[in-house]
């Protein structure tokens, strides 16, 4: 540290102009960044959900689908029926969607028995001239099982038109194409867009307006805490610029490294504003401590970056340490999460401890002594009584403190786990109430599938293995939050049906095997076998049931695949193997890496910090102390968490890691400076106390405040778990301040650690208070 300071000293304009060369190398990678709106890869490969839905698509085909909802008071009316074929054919035009593969009242094949065998036709082939044939029409549709409560709600209002998309659509050409389809047919009847190319949409659109919005927000609200905390140009100016490289060097190394935004890294921006502006603030802090004393600006740029430059070292260091532990997560976004942030507080380090000294040293002195003497007289009676209250009151301070631990245990066990993609928005937002709409209407667009593996080919033509199918999906429908079930036992029982003169009693599965293969036979005549590709293989070996759920809440989805897999278990046993994948299974399969993720990160992160601090600070009592404020804070935000039923899903996991990151930086700053007091004053506790919380503790706070106007933007965000981790991230920062300031001091008063009570002294008279306070105590003259 010496090294960079000397250079600072002797060759300020190097050091500036290393720094503008790096930031414009770095700032290239922000041209390559893209933007993941999917989250095919969040998981390992070796995942074995993974494998299944990966052996689903093998078997079935991999088809992202869209999906155009239309209500109406009722649908069978001559224009919404005309407005269905219209639409259908329209989309069959836009680029990306498989123009044979939309299904619609106007394109859905209908079985019908006739005398000759099986017709199979559209539904709907024009719009019906008369109220007769509208009548006929809507006989038809509720007589017919695969079309009502599946493609046609039952009350007639709602009808939805799907269609498959290939493998690499674009889904900015498929949204907008739709979307002027749509826009062209709009009248009495309202429409609703679903599937993966409208969500990857919305989560674009949502990124991007959280970047417009927070990243100014962010900007102008901590140019107002510089502005709070130092009342001078430099004080504003010199950590802004800090804010602003630190986001250019984070994000272009993020474009350089190939790592995508995700929702969970869109908060880095903003993120970075709230750390730089940590750095930024100690340093500017001492330096305005040495100018008071130092001949001239060099001198005074040169002792800051030597005496806070190991802390801010120390500080990023482990810093950057707690961020990286996220990796430990098996969450593809939040291990290059963890990574980046790491990355960037490295780069905010450097460009702290390089650019403001340096910038320091080239200024005039004018003007810095003035900026020192206008700071807040109150601020500093205040952070005084602080200091005697902790020391006066340092047991009961303990003992309130472990009662919180205890009623913040209530509220941990009371935390939820679950990840859902659809509660990323907020329940006013139009993806919301489109799924909702289609879980009140069409029995859901959530998804669980069910593949069923025979043991040998053509068995699932056999009548009781399609019966046990058949059985299967309807204790599947009997339970709460499913909507309806398909599969390849559903045709057959149609087919069953209509062969029988639509005898409702028909409505099973045959008993003869013979009969189940005319009847396939029978329907390849005038339709096509390939009509049931994405419901059963080539050789009648292996089905799929698909389920579709009408509920987000992820308990409700454990509870289910629990029973579903009891049921397959003994019912298909010997017979099948049974493996489950689809959408809700992905979800749930993350909430297992969240949860031992998280755990595994709380104690790994604070196990490698207090390493660290052990190493750093040379004792062990100071290290276990360093991590007592990370420590009271996880403990009490997690229970606040519980207690307001915020779960833990990605956008909070991270919450720990930065926490820890950020709150190791209040806890080495004070206890360095602390240790440092202590010689000063021969190890009096209480001076060195007061002039540790007129120096660092002060900083703390104009740290604490920069931070929380920093993170508070968060809760304007278009997402709820950033708005969440907005809102936790604060209370962290509060609590991390109050483990510094006051758990600290207490702390030290009670346990009086050897390494600080009895290290070497410098020797100097007991009654000469230390010079901080002798300077602070002349301000207070001076204001009065």
């Amino acid at each position: 540290m010496k090294l960079i300071a000397n250079i600072i000293y002797k060759r300020p304009w190097i050091v500036l102009i290393g720094l503008l060369v790096t930031t414009v190398l770095l700032g290239t990678g922000v041209t390559k960044l893209e933007t993941k709106n999917n989250q095919d890869s969040e998981l390992p490969e070796d995942d074995p959900i993974v494998k299944t839905n990966d052996y689903l698509e093998e078997v079935f085909g991999k088809k992202d689908v869209l999906i155009v909802g239309i209500e109406t008071e009722n649908i069978f009316n001559k224009e919404t029926l005309s407005k269905i074929i219209n639409i259908s054919q329209e989309i069959e035009t836009v680029q990306g969607v498989i123009g044979d593969e939309i299904t619609s009242l106007s394109t859905i094949n209908n079985i019908q028995g006739k005398d000759w065998g099986l017709d199979v036709g559209p539904l709907m082939e024009e719009v019906p001239a008369t109220k007769e044939e509208i009548l006929e029409l809507k006989k038809e549709v509720f007589s017919n099982e695969l079309v009502i409560g599946r493609l046609v709600s039952e009350d007639a209002t709602f009808t939805s038109i799907i269609a498959n998309l290939d493998e690499d659509y674009d889904q900015t050409v498929v949204y907008n194409e739709i979307s002027e389809i749509i826009k062209k047919h709009e009248g009495q009847e309202k429409f609703y867009l679903a599937g993966a190319p409208i969500n990857s949409h919305e989560i674009d659109t949502g990124i991007q307006d959280d970047v417009n919005l927070l990243l100014p927000l962010g900007l102008l609200l901590v140019l107002i805490g510089y502005f709070i905390s130092f009342r001078s140009a430099k004080g504003v100016i010199l950590p802004f610029v800090v804010v602003v490289l630190s986001i250019i060097w984070t994000m272009g190394l993020m474009g350089h490294i190939g790592f995508p935004i995700t929702v969970v890294s869109s908060v880095l921006p903003m993120l970075m504003i709230a750390i730089s502006s940590s750095y930024g603030i100690h340093v500017l802090h001492r330096y305005y401590e040495e100018i008071l004393t130092s001949e001239n600006r060099k001198v005074a740029a040169r002792e800051t970056v030597k005496k806070i430059g190991p802390a801010v070292l120390m500080t990023g260091i482990t810093s950057a340490i707690g961020s990286a532990t996220l990796i430990i997560f098996k969450v593809t976004s939040i291990q290059e999460f963890g990574i980046i942030t790491s990355l960037g507080i490295i780069s905010t380090l450097l460009v702290s401890i390089l650019f403001i000294p340096a910038i320091l040293a080239l200024s005039k002195k004018k003007g810095e002594k003035k900026s020192t003497k206008n700071r807040e007289v109150l601020l500093n009676k205040f952070l005084l009584w602080v200091a005697a209250v902790s020391l006066k009151y340092r047991v009961r301070i303990l003992i309130c403190t472990l009662l919180l631990f205890v009623i913040s245990g209530i509220g941990i066990s009371k935390i939820r786990v679950g990840n859902d993609f659809i509660k990323y928005f907020p329940k006013e937002h139009v993806l919301r109430s489109t799924f909702n709409k289609f879980n009140d209407k069409l029995g859901g667009v959530r998804t669980m599938d069910i593949m069923i593996e025979a043991k040998e080919a053509d068995m699932i033509k056999d009548p009781t293995f399609l019966k046990k199918i058949a059985n299967f999906q309807k204790f599947a429908e009997s339970q709460p939050g499913i909507g309806y079930s398909s599969s390849f036992s559903d045709i057959i029982k149609r087919m069953n049906l209509q062969m029988n003169d639509a005898d409702p009693k028909f409505n099973t599965i045959p008993d003869s095997k013979n009969t189940i293969a005319q009847y396939l036979l029978l329907y390849s005549i005038s339709g096509d076998p390939g009509d049931f590709g994405d419901l059963i293989d080539y050789d009648y070996q292996r089905a799929k049931v698909k389920l579709f759920l009408t509920t987000s809440e992820q308990e409700e989805h454990i509870a289910l695949y629990k029973k579903f897999e009891t049921y397959v278990n003994e019912n298909f046993k010997g017979e099948a193997n049974i493996e489950f994948g689809g959408e809700v299974m992905f979800w749930l399969a993350q909430i297992r890496y969240i949860v031992n993720g998280k755990i595994q990160n709380i104690f790994l992160a604070i196990l490698i910090v207090l390493v660290f601090c052990v190493i750093v600070l040379r004792s062990i009592s100071l290290g276990l102390l360093s991590i007592v404020p990370l420590t009271v804070s996880s403990i009490l935000t997690f229970g606040f968490m519980g207690f307001l039923g915020i779960r833990l899903e990605t956008g909070t996991a991270i919450i720990t890691a930065i926490g820890i990151g950020i709150g190791i930086d209040f806890a080495i700053h004070y206890l360095l400076r602390f240790k440092e007091e202590m010689m000063i004053t021969n190890g009096n506790l209480e001076k060195a106390t007061e002039t540790t919380i007129l120096t660092s503790g002060k900083a703390i706070i104009y740290d604490v405040v920069s931070n929380i106007l920093g993170f508070i933007v968060f809760i304007f965000s278009g997402f709820l778990p950033i708005q969440y981790f907005g809102w936790l991230i604060s209370l962290t920062m509060i609590t991390v301040a109050f483990g510094s300031l006051v758990l600290f001091p207490s702390l030290l008063g009670i346990f009086k650690p050897k390494s600080l009570f009895q290290q070497k002294m410098i020797v100097v008279k007991e009654e000469t208070p230390p010079k901080i306070i002798k300077k602070e105590m002349a301000l207070s003259e001076e204001s009065n």
